[in-house]
């Protein structure tokens, strides 16, 4: 990654994830909105092999590409890596396409059904925050419905020929008890549409948060995508929503650094009261996970102009050291997964606001109510517990 004396750019140099200082460099400069950065990393450092493999790993590649060819940089990168990028980033384009497509007629059919969604997530960060739609990969659309309106939604997707999909560790009950979603699938295997019940969803949220759904849902701005009308968050609410799924939702794993980039080009392409997301993110009891999610942002992509949202949600000293003992900058850049074990239960913990609350969600994780348990298992009673209590242990409540 590093150029060194005499390089003709075609050496495979140290892996890009094991280079934390060229790694945050080369994410600082991908980050800013004008060429300078990037074009002076270039003039020192080889986007090598393993950098461009780093980049591709964590989806970055086709906003690297593109971003290097709207610079009118491309040409500084050797030809094998400028395939690698281009062929990334092209791939998703043509995914772009057919997920576009697929996009326009569900949203003529909730229109049809007298329903302006609200886009958040993926389509919402590709249409409205990255310079081209191809930048952004994801895995699935994410429309926010109010309760009122998601028979109607589900049934006009269904007469498009979707069909829904049932996980087994999150029946239809259970997402609806935590404001989950409902996943449809239709004819095309790589394009999923979850119809939201809340952009917070999950136990944690559930336990803890206190969203105002409302508020929010009035705040929402329109937008055309994909030539039709429809909504987007609030750019505040939509930096807490991100934050929150990342920090809470994924554990910061996967989408980890994009996720992170999906931040800072927000910040950075909508206009965003800081003081604003730091009182409301204090007022909805998600601060400490807004904290965590936006100085990382800092961190490895310059996001500077959070300093006063960082500084108001700082929680106190000892957590902060023992969230930084899970979650850092360089667990960020090399992927760590704790996703799945006890270390998830003691992120979640950790990222608790209010003390009083901790204690409350881990005995609700080890014995729900009642209610509960008939909504994820189907029935209640001691055999049930029993059943439950080793995953809740795990820290997978």
């Amino acid at each position: 990654m590093q150029k060194q004396k005499g390089s003709n750019n075609t050496g495979r140099t140290r892996p890009a994830g094991s280079d934390f200082r060229g790694a945050v460099a080369l994410l600082h400069a991908l980050a800013q909105p004008g060429a300078d950065a990037l074009a002076d990393w270039l003039a020192h450092n080889d986007l090598d092999n393993a950098a461009v493999e780093w980049l591709s790993v964590r989806g970055l590649a086709p906003y690297a590409f593109h971003r290097l060819s709207k610079m009118h940089l491309i040409g500084r990168v050797a030809a094998e890596q400028r395939a690698t990028l281009r062929l990334a980033y092209y791939f998703e384009v043509g995914q772009m396409l057919a997920r576009e497509q697929e996009l326009r007629r569900v949203l003529v059919a909730l229109a049809a059904a007298e329903i302006t969604p609200i886009l958040f997530k993926g389509a919402a960060l590709a249409y409205t925050v990255f310079p081209a739609p191809a930048c952004r990969p994801m895995g699935d659309l994410d429309l926010w419905l109010t309760a009122e309106e998601m028979p109607r939604g589900q049934a006009a997707l269904e007469a498009l020929g979707y069909r829904q999909h049932i996980k087994e560790k999150r029946p239809p009950a259970f997402q609806e008890r935590h404001l989950g979603e409902i996943q449809m699938i239709g004819a095309h295997p790589n394009i999923l549409v979850e119809l939201h019940w809340s952009v917070f969803a999950g136990v944690w949220s559930d336990r803890v948060a206190a969203v105002d759904h409302a508020a929010m849902r009035a705040r929402a701005v329109p937008v055309t995508v994909a030539g039709q009308p429809a909504l987007a968050l609030a750019s505040e609410d939509a930096i807490i929503q991100l934050a929150v799924h990342l920090a809470v939702n994924h554990q910061m794993a996967a989408p980890g650094v994009r996720g992170l980039l999906d931040m800072a080009l927000l910040a950075r392409t909508h206009p965003v009261d800081w003081a604003v997301v730091a009182d409301r993110a204090r007022t909805w009891r998600v601060g400490t996970a807004v904290w965590l999610v936006l100085q990382l942002t800092a961190e490895l992509f310059g996001l500077t102009e959070a300093a006063p949202a960082v500084a108001r949600l700082a929680p106190a000293p000892m957590r902060r050291h023992l969230l930084g003992r899970l979650v850092n900058v360089g667990s960020m850049l090399a992927m760590r997964n704790i996703s799945r074990g006890p270390l998830r239960f003691e992120l979640l913990l950790l990222l608790v606001d209010r003390y009083r609350d901790v204690a409350a969600i881990v005995a609700r994780a080890v014995w729900p109510e009642r209610d509960w348990l008939v909504a994820r298992y189907g029935r209640a009673g001691l055999g049930v517990r029993l059943r439950h209590l080793p995953g809740a242990v795990r820290g997978q409540f």
